[in-house]
């Protein structure tokens, strides 16, 4: 029994093999996490803020002010039509509304990324004259 225990080999023979195993595991785990963020922040949404409007806004004019930001070289689409933001990813643009509830649907991306979306309400009253008569007085 004593020369069987003898013969087995000590886990202290195998140290060198076994650390040599354990960094490189460790390794491989770093950099394959650091190439895992690498991908998640490569393919994220660009952010997107609209300043303005507000959702769920009421108003009486025909006609609103879009204004925000986006990541600089992203495409943004504002209601399915192509846009163009400035080399800094501001944007700023007029929009003509209908009476009622309209909805304005901005979308931002980069080559590879997912969309970013944004989705605001605006309720439009019939207080003000319509566009073609506005249009005819100035």
């Amino acid at each position: 029994m004593v020369i069987h225990h003898l013969l087995q080999p000590s886990l202290l023979d195998d140290f060198p093999t076994r650390l040599r195993r354990a960094a490189i595991s460790g390794v491989l785990l770093l950099v394959l996490g650091v190439l895992g963020y690498r991908i998640m922040a490569f393919v994220q949404p660009p952010p997107l803020v609209l300043a303005s409007p507000q959702d769920q806004l009421s108003t009486s004019s025909r006609v609103i002010t879009i204004h925000g930001t986006t990541a600089p070289g992203a495409s943004l689409s504002i209601n399915g039509r192509a846009f163009v933001p400035d080399a800094a990813g501001n944007f700023t643009t007029d929009l003509v509304l209908v009476p009622g509830v309209n909805t304005i649907e901005l979308e931002s991306r980069t080559t590879h990324s997912r969309p970013a979306r944004v989705i605001r309400r605006i309720r439009v009253t019939s207080a003000e004259a319509p566009l073609a008569q506005r249009v005819d007085s100035r």
